[in-house]
């Protein structure tokens, strides 16, 4: 299949079944979006419609019932576990909704992690880690540990560990939720900027209708159908 290069991820007749004892519950269904290179993009949704299932199945984290996964030009049906955890390591990051920093490692040693999986040399480690820590404003907590961070700071660490390995998708799982507004304002201009810096796809799920006016488009995810909430809008600066 053909996909223009400006698409960074193309989903194609994407189904999703659990089985939930003696019935089956249909959480995606036929679910076809492109996501664009460079733009913020917002699933919206009711608790258990699907939003974490559709972010997962692009991360590679859960196969489709049926249907293509593209992301970057990777057929992700195509690939292996092996191969699924490479693209999770160099083409698409995660941030889970607790964030999924490690508490008994440093914020540096957090953040190191994927170069170490990568298998990238100590000298460019180091120099990888301390400017993403630069660019996030938190470098001076390189060598604390998370559990003596905010939940802002927690957020941002996640955010530098997600970036370190310059990744062409993001995506964050509720990244507001359990932040105040004002520290949500600053994950969501943090996210701006690396848009613009590194021309990163930013694909956001989250409940909060406050959210929509950082996105370039917002979908709704209901009864397993995903929807344009808002047409294409001139890309956030």
């Amino acid at each position: 299949m053909l996909i223009p290069g400006d698409v960074v991820v193309a989903l194609r007749d994407v189904w999703k079944t659990y089985d939930e004892g003696n019935y089956k519950v249909v959480v995606l269904r036929n679910i076809n979006v492109n996501f664009f290179r460079g733009e913020v993009v917002g699933i919206h949704g009711p608790s258990g419609s699907g939003k974490t299932t559709l972010l997962k199945i692009i991360a590679g984290f859960v196969r489709p019932d049926r249907g293509e996964v593209i992301v970057d030009g990777y057929n992700l049906n195509m690939l292996d576990d092996l191969g699924l955890a490479m693209i999770r390591n160099t083409v698409v990051s995660y941030i889970p909704q607790d964030y999924g920093v490690i508490d008994e490692l440093t914020v540096f040693e957090n953040v190191e992690l994927p170069l170490l999986i990568a298998g990238v040399g100590k000298e460019e480690r180091e120099r990888k880690v301390k400017e993403v820590l630069e660019y996030i404003g938190m470098l001076n907590k390189a060598s604390s540990y998370p559990k003596r961070l905010s939940g802002g700071e927690r957020q941002r660490v996640a955010i530098a560990r997600a970036l370190v390995m310059t990744p062409s998708v993001l995506l964050a799982d509720e990244p507001t939720a359990n932040l105040d507004w004002d520290t949500a304002l600053k994950v969501l201009e943090l996210f701006k900027s690396i848009k613009k810096d590194f021309k990163t796809t930013i694909i956001l799920v989250t409940h909060d209708p406050r959210l929509m006016d950082f996105m370039d488009r917002s979908l709704n995810l209901i009864d397993g159908y995903l929807k344009d909430k808002t047409s294409i809008r001139t890309p956030i600066k």
